[in-house]
Order: structure tokens, then C-alpha cells, then sequence
């Protein structure tokens, strides 16, 4: 006789979800141990968000604490080889912030929010 054994893993909560099917790309600039600029892509977990938010306000941090950079180099301005790459293969959109304000200032003259 044989018997057969389901094991239901615990439920995930939201957190974990959101973790698990979204991922957050940053562009973060500033100076290295060194003093010298640089610029790095990083991606994070949602999990992560406030965190990296708190010691970013700081001044000061490890990126690799906070997720994984996905590309990195010296100087203020990313190469535009590398813009093109990380809007091609990670769908990084470089004007997000200013897109966002955009959509609010639409939003607040049509008293939607």
C-alpha cells in the first residue's frame, strides 16, 4: 500500500509576494570611500525600499546592503551606451521622476487627488 504526501507550504504574505514578483531600479549617484564620484544602477526588493530610503538620507551607505547593482562606474553622468542598456534589458525608465511629477500636477488641476 502506498500513501502519498502533501506538503502545503505556509501562505506567503504580501510583503513576500511583492518581493518575490517586483523588484525596484534605482539610479544612485555620489561619492565612493575614495571621494571620487560615481553612479550605479541598483535593484532592490520592495522589502528594501524604506531601508535604503533612511540611510540614503544619512549620507552615507553601502549599496550592496541594499540589493545588487546591476552597473556601476566612475564619474557624474552615466555613459548613454549604458542609459540605452538599462531602459533595453530592464525597462529602467531614466525620466520617471519627472513623468511622475507630471501626472500629479495633472491630477491636482483636475482635482483627482
Amino acid at each position: 500500500m502506498s500513501s502519498t504526501v502533501h506538503i502545503t507550504p505556509p501562505p506567503l504574505s504580501a510583503q513576500s509576494m511583492a518581493d518575490l514578483l517586483t523588484t525596484i531600479v534605482v539610479l544612485c549617484k555620489g561619492k565612493d570611500k575614495y571621494k571620487r564620484d560615481f553612479w550605479a544602477y541598483l535593484c532592490i526588493k520592495p522589502s528594501m525600499a524604506e531601508s535604503f530610503k533612511k540611510a540614503r538620507d544619512s549620507g552615507s551607505m553601502s549599496l550592496t546592503d541594499y540589493g545588487t547593482i546591476l552597473e556601476a562606474g566612475e564619474g557624474i553622468d552615466v555613459p548613454s551606451d549604458i542609459i540605452s542598456m538599462m531602459e533595453r534589458d530592464y525597462g529602467v525608465r531614466n525620466d520617471y521622476e519627472d513623468q511622475l511629477v507630471k501626472v500629479i500636477e495633472t491630477m491636482r488641476r483636475k482635482n483627482s487627488i
